[in-house]
C-alpha cells in the first residue's frame, strides 16, 4: 500500500480507526523515535583473535546530518 493510497482510506474512517491512526502517528514521531535524538555510537568488529588488533587502524569519518543510515 503506498502513501497515496493510505491518505485516499483515511476520509473513509471512523472517529475511533482516526484516533488509532493519530496515535500511531504520535508515537512514532515521539522525541525518543526521532532520528539524531541518540548520542552516536561506535560500532566496531569483534576479532576471533585480539592480538590482531594491530594490524587495524581506527578511521572516524563524520556523515553529514542529512545521511542515511
Amino acid at each position: 500500500m503506498t502513501a497515496a493510497d493510505i491518505i485516499a482510506e483515511l476520509p473513509r474512517l471512523s472517529p475511533a480507526e482516526l484516533a488509532q491512526v493519530e496515535a500511531k502517528l504520535r508515537e512514532l514521531t515521539a522525541p525518543s523515535m526521532r532520528r539524531g535524538s541518540n548520542p552516536p555510537r561506535m560500532h566496531s568488529p569483534r576479532l576471533a583473535h585480539p592480538e590482531q588488533s594491530k594490524d587495524f587502524n581506527k578511521q572516524i569519518v563524520e556523515l553529514p546530518a542529512n545521511a542515511k543510515l
